[in-house]
């Protein structure tokens, strides 16, 4: 008498898609981390120079930021910290002299956007030279 072996199938799991889900994790897990150390991880520390004073001649016009954001040109104030109203005097300033290298001081304390919008300005009028002064 001969007996049939049933065909057995051999029990276990299936790990396909577990490894799956676990390299999906570990690939999420590396992309988060990357981007959560580059944002808390932001230190900034300022330069001092240790450079002699800029030359101060007939051939520069100086620019000062205040802490609150306000312009002077060569120590005088323009009355405004408003970028346009700068510009508009710088350009009646290079009317005269067109070889003006400018030279930018700004407070420690003054606003990021003004130091940026004095330099614009005079990048827009086509100044060749801009100094920055900074603190010794």
């Amino acid at each position: 008498m001969r007996f049939h072996e049933k065909n057995r199938e051999e029990i276990g799991i299936d790990l396909t898609p577990f490894i799956d889900v676990v390299f999906m994790l570990l690939l999420f897990f590396v992309v988060s981390t990357s981007f959560f150390k580059g944002a808390t991880q932001l230190g900034i520390k300022l330069p001092k120079a240790n450079l002699n004073d800029p030359v101060k001649d007939n051939n520069t016009l100086e620019i000062g930021v205040d802490a609150d954001g306000g312009y002077y040109i060569n120590g005088v104030s323009i009355k405004s910290s408003d970028a346009k109203k700068l510009k508009t005097v710088l350009a009646s300033k290079l009317e005269q002299n067109k070889s003006l290298a400018i030279i930018l001081a700004g407070d420690k304390k003054a606003p990021h956007q003004a130091v940026v919008s004095a330099l614009e300005a005079a990048s827009q009028l086509g100044v060749a030279q801009v100094r920055i002064i900074a603190q010794k």
